[in-house]
């Protein structure tokens, strides 16, 4: 099952470069396999591919969810930035927050991490997991620009983000 779905990918980016480049030929296909072959080759411990295709067909919509949330949250944080750097004076109140997490698998402390990292005004400083697999649960140090309360930092991230995340990649 493994094998199937790394050449699965292989083919589906091979497919994704023929689109990208504009050119629908046989020789262009194979040249965008090789590529991705080449290119994923270092990361194959990354692949473990544990879930069936029955979860990765159930999880799409949540995926879909994800992707959703991930675009508002990105939109939101940058209309409140936005906000704040067009203010006379500048009204900002930085700090660092130790975030717990919970993930159980890799894919999903990083995915999380991510998409904590990509809304403006947040980023991950530190990491502490007890095993090097970044396997949860955790402790994400986030600096953020906008610290009233870490609580309410915390809740944000766990209501508005983590929960998503968990429904997509767990």
């Amino acid at each position: 099952m493994i094998r199937i779905m790394k050449y699965t990918i292989y083919m589906v980016l091979g497919f994704i470069w023929i689109l990208l480049s504009g050119s629908f030929t046989i020789g262009n296909y194979l040249l965008g396999v090789l590529f991705s072959v080449l290119i994923l080759y270092p990361f194959r411990d990354m692949f473990t591919f544990t879930d069936t295709a029955g979860d990765v067909i159930r999880k799409i919509p949540a995926k879909i969810k994800y992707t959703y949330v991930l675009f508002r949250e990105i939109l939101k944080a940058n209309l409140f930035m936005m906000h704040k750097i067009l203010q006379p004076k500048l009204d900002i109140r930085p700090g660092i927050i130790a975030y717990p997490f919970t993930t159980s698998r890799s894919i999903s402390t990083t995915m999380l991490a991510n998409t904590i990292s990509l809304t403006p005004g947040t980023l991950i400083m530190d990491v502490h997991v007890k095993n090097k697999t970044l396997k949860g649960p955790g402790i994400f140090y986030v600096h953020s620009i906008y610290v009233e309360s870490p609580k309410e930092v915390r809740d944000t991230i766990r209501e508005d983000l983590e929960e998503v995340v968990l429904e997509a990649f767990e």
